[in-house]
């Protein structure tokens, strides 16, 4: 049972002195020194006992003090009880922080066990002291003080304050812990409580060791801005709003589609997708690629994004997943630092539909319409200039191209004004530059299509989700049997997608995956073999066949056949491709549902316009209520695969064509190939192709050559006159000279490798992008890929090395890597499969390894390889370093994120010069313990993660250093001490900070110290 506010976190205290004091955790207590004897502070002498009692009532429990500042100048203390004090899951999340304004702040209070507050005398009881907040009244003594609201009590008959035992008790202004009662001023009549801020506290660097080794996954801290104490009671509401809103996930093709039985639990549907950051540096090293991880796993790091995706790949979700769980403080541990954030989500598609693509800040709670009251005044600018703001941008591709450009302006001068703003913006691959918002920081993140791996564990969550259609009747028969049905449905289906490679590639996107699932599941197994037949399929499933296998006759009072919903439905689609929108009101809708069913009197002899739109509402799937008066599809594909038809239908291909340089009309041109017979393809096909020729710049001419060539393959049927002109034309433009013109070949498959120029010649810029596009080909793309193998350029053979993520492992390293000079290459391996496969490489300039690798594995895979440059990253499994002792080639090594890593004694043996090394794992420590002194190493480099000083230490261990490299990129450290090092005339000193880090000592080195 979770405990019903922050307040429930108070303690009793009782040691040399009564007091109080508040959980951070189940087991770990933040009190007041002066409460303990002299006995009680570590490393002073023998600790006395300790207890601690939940809510002043329960049995007390022993404790023991694992740090405690002097009480003159750092009032506070840290307990650790010897078990937990309560449930984990009865502590709310706790949020904590620093007041950073100057004007009172209203509704704060302190609570504790106060001798004034006794029951039957003896008894401790609660108190509750509520006031405002004054930052300023003690500023001068680092104190923060609380202004009583009550009338204050009388002294006590001994002359004491009546406000002891109140030491050590949490202040709180509104939920965010902000200090800890200290004393009770002179002078102010018992009105006025001091405080220590947590802040004074923060600042203590072992009070903060101490933290994170018992705590490590600590909230970071909050700025407490607001004088405004209706904020806080809105904040709570909001987040329930968006919890609400966004924790629901519509999963295609379940029985309860396009009704109240269609959302589900979005954790039970969610899917962890992987993306990859274009060439950037991991943790400040320079010759490293980046490895494709899980994009939760690459957002942590990054506070402004912009996320790239393919339709249908998961960036809304994705969205909604990260609101509802930062609202809810819920994320995991790699994106701690956006739990507690207000999330702002901005679907742009609303903001078009509302006639704005640049709201003022006070328009963004209400952008997308949650069931929450509007907010204070102000609330919202209030929030972005606290920093707590995460702003999630979706769709950025569903503006119309001339609104693109004034929403940028929006969105850079809002986040200029607030730059401690967090921000996500999604958006399709293509539809903006890849430089587009890197001015003002974001970083460029790619959702990549579904793995093999990705496709099975998609299978089992469509499944499982769909299982709990039935999960309230786990007793009746016919719940078995359909429980039974679906277990079945899954091993059929993942079968198949085992052995049929079509079927893999048609579900590389959540979207189509679901899609053949619902198929699937439909049609017994029966599924289609292309994109046409799986989108024609899902329609007559979605307007027809979904209703009949459930036995629903004439819901509503209306039947519609196939063909009747897809009239309907079309007439909607067209209007909003021609309006440039993805929503439309109610009235609009029913306008243009009054237009079709002109030509169709057997569905208007059955309603109106208006209620035939409730009927698609209810029974199709294909039209959502997203909020009141905004009606959209479930999916922006099926609009323009159903606008394509009506297009074809209604013989406006020429109307079609004539948008052909329009990026929101592309798509609907590519998807009306496969309506389109013969003469018809010819015609769209020859219309592009013209429209290519007619182009005025490159910019405008590569997407439409890469239009042309993509209609040509989806084409059934096209002559060789026609086809070699598309390819030829395309083939003219050359290579590609930047990421958007290679995103373009490589969206064309396997088909684009007959054009692609031959290595010989090839200057290394445009060498390498071929590359990448080949690296996104498949094994069809092999032998070219060998043949740049061969390239004399490094770049070029690092790019041939880097498809290796993308290949079977075995095959590329016999057929490509194996053939490659690879000296002065850098290798990035993650499977087991590429460790194993490196007995076919010979001299490997630098390798990265990241996973969990045992010692014995990377003995095995390391035996008969020699490498230049190893990094160990991320790797839980590894112990210890003795697959490296008959490296003594291996001149540079960097180890990082290797928790369980203790025995480094292999480093004695080694020549390695170069070291790098997470301060966390191993540490400096371990290092002195298990491998001693280090002679050999001259050049070091520290990645930090706490406040750090560097001392002496580093010089026993490594004596000869003449190269410090202290790398705080990332870290939480906000603290770098290089005073101690001041006497080494020698030493060369590196740093790589982050915005808040403070460098003290920085003055003693002059020139060579580089700060970067």
């Amino acid at each position: 049972m979770r405990l019903r506010s922050v307040e429930d976190r108070l303690v009793a205290v009782l040691a040399e002195s009564q007091g109080s004091g508040v959980l951070l955790t189940p087991d770990l207590v933040l009190t007041s020194a002066h409460l303990l004897s002299v006995g009680c502070i570590p490393n002073v002498s023998r600790p006395q006992a300790v207890a601690i009692a939940p809510g002043g009532r329960a049995t007390p429990v022993r404790c023991d003090v694992v740090w405690a500042g002097h009480p003159s100048r750092c009032d506070a203390a840290l307990l650790r009880a010897r078990h937990a004090l309560i449930p984990e899951e009865g502590l709310a999340p706790l949020r904590w922080g620093a007041i950073a304004t100057g004007q009172p702040v209203q509704e704060c209070q302190v609570l504790g066990f106060p001798q004034v507050q006794r029951y039957d005398e003896v008894e401790l009881e609660a108190v509750q002291i509520a006031g405002t907040l004054v930052p300023l009244s003690g500023l001068l003594r680092g104190r923060s003080v609380l202004r009583c609201d009550h009338h204050p009590p009388g002294p006590r008959p001994d002359g004491g304050s009546p406000w002891a035992g109140l030491s050590g008790g949490p202040l709180f202004a509104g939920p965010v812990l902000c200090g800890i009662a200290s004393s009770d001023p002179m002078g102010w009549g018992h009105s006025a409580i001091d405080a220590t801020p947590l802040t004074s506290i923060a600042e203590d660097a072992w009070f903060t060791s101490a933290l994170r080794h018992h705590w490590p996954d600590a909230p970071p801290f909050e700025e407490v801005r607001s004088s405004h104490p209706e904020d806080i009671a809105y904040e709570e509401r909001y987040a329930k709003a968006v919890k609400a809103r966004y924790s629901r996930l519509e999963i295609f093709g379940l029985d309860g589609l396009g009704s109240n039985e269609n959302s589900w639990d979005l954790d039970t549907a969610y899917l962890s997708l992987e993306a990859r950051a274009p060439r950037r540096a991991v943790d400040g090293d320079q010759h490293l690629r980046p490895e494709t991880q899980r994009v939760e796993d690459l957002l942590g790091s990054r506070p402004r994004t912009v996320l790239r995706g393919e339709a249908g790949a998961g960036k809304t979700t994705l969205v909604w997943w990260l609101a509802s769980h930062a609202a809810c403080r819920t994320l995991p541990a790699k994106l701690s630092a956006l739990n507690g954030l207000i999330p702002f989500v901005v679907p742009m598609r609303s903001l078009a539909a509302q006639g704005t693509v640049t709201p003022t800040p006070d328009r963004l709670p209400t952008i997308a319409q949650l069931p929450v009251e509007d907010p204070p005044s102000g609330w919202a600018g209030r929030v972005l200039e606290s920093g707590r703001a995460l702003l999630l941008v979706d769709g950025l591709d569903e503006l119309p191209q001339p609104d693109r450009a004034p929403a940028r302006r929006w969105l850079t001068e809002l986040l200029r004004l607030h730059p401690r703003t967090r921000c996500l913006v999604t958006v399709r691959p293509l539809a903006v530059a890849d430089s587009w918002l890197q001015s003002e920081g974001f970083e460029e993140l790619l959702l990549l299509p579904m793995s093999d791996t990705d496709i099975q564990a998609f299978v089992a969550a469509w499944h499982r989700a769909a299982r709990l259609e039935y999960e309230a009747f786990t007793d009746a028969p016919y719940a078995l049997r359909q429980r039974g049905r679906l277990d079945s449905l899954e091993r059929d289906l993942a079968q198949e997608f085992q052995r049929n490679a079509t079927l893999r590639d048609l579900a590389r996107t959540p979207l189509l995956c679901a899609v053949i699932c619902a198929l699937h599941r439909r049609r017994s197994g029966l599924l289609p073999g292309t994109r046409w037949e799986l989108y024609s399929a899902a329609l007559a499933m979605l307007l027809g066949g979904r209703d009949d296998y459930r036995r629903i006759h004439k819901p509503e009072g209306i039947t519609l056949t196939v063909n009747d919903g897809q009239q309907l439905l079309q007439r909607i689609a067209v209007w909003l491709v021609r309006n440039g929108r993805v929503e439309l009101s109610r009235d609009q809708a029913v306008r243009q549902l009054e237009l079709a069913m002109g030509g169709l009197r057997h569905v208007r002899e059955q309603g109106t316009a208006d209620q035939v739109l409730t009927h698609l509402l209810n029974r199709s799937g294909l039209l959502q209520e997203r909020s009141t008066d905004v009606i959209q599809f479930i999916h922006r594909t099926f609009q323009d695969y159903l606008a394509a038809k009506e297009f074809r239908d209604n013989d406006s291909l020429d109307e079609l064509l004539g948008h052909a340089a329009e990026e929101q009309w592309q798509d609907v041109i590519r998807l009306v190939i496969g309506h389109c017979g013969r003469s018809e393809a010819r015609r769209v096909i020859s219309g592009v192709f013209t429209a290519a020729d007619a182009a005025p710049d490159p910019e405008t001419e590569w997407p439409l050559r890469t239009l042309a060539a993509g209609c040509a393959i989806d084409s059934t049927c096209l002559d060789d006159e026609l086809h070699d002109a598309v390819w030829g034309g395309l083939k003219a433009l050359g290579p590609p000279s930047d990421d958007r013109e290679t995103g373009f070949l490589a969206s064309l498959g396997p088909d684009v490798l007959p054009i692609l120029p031959d290595p010989d010649g090839l200057e290394a810029g445009l060498a390498t992008r071929v590359v990448r596009v080949l690296c996104s080909l498949g094994k069809a793309a092999l032998p070219l890929l060998k043949r740049y193998g061969q390239h004399s350029s490094g770049e070029v053979r690092a790019a041939v090395a880097f498809g290796w993520m993308f290949q079977d492992p075995q095959r590329y390293a016999e057929e490509v890597l194996s053939t490659m000079q690879l000296h002065d290459v850098w290798l990035a391996i993650s499977l087991s499969e590429q460790l194993s496969a490196l007995h076919h490489l010979d001299r490997i300039g630098g390798l990265s390894i990241t996973r969990g690798h045992s010692s014995a594995e990377l003995r095995r895979g390391l035996a008969e390889c020699e490498v230049s440059w190893l990094t160990l990253r991320q790797n839980p499994a590894l112990r210890d370093l003795d697959f490296l002792r008959k490296h003594t080639e291996t001149k540079q090594l960097s180890i990082a994120k290797c928790p369980r890593l203790e025995d480094v004694s292999a480093l004695s043996d080694l020549t390695v010069q170069v070291l790098e090394l997470d301060v966390g794992s191993p540490g400096l420590e371990a290092i002195a313990a298990s491998a001693g002194p280090l002679p050999q190493i001259t050049s070091l480099i520290l990645a930090l993660a706490d406040d750090f000083s560097v001392n002496e230490q580093i010089l026993r261990v490594f004596p000869n250093v003449s190269s410090l490299g202290l790398n705080a990129i990332g870290a939480q450290s906000r603290l770098l001490d290089l005073s101690a090092l001041r006497e080494q005339p020698t030493l060369q000193l590196d740093v790589w900070p982050h915005n808040n880090l403070e460098i003290r000592g920085a003055e003693h080195f002059g020139d060579r110290l580089r700060i970067h």
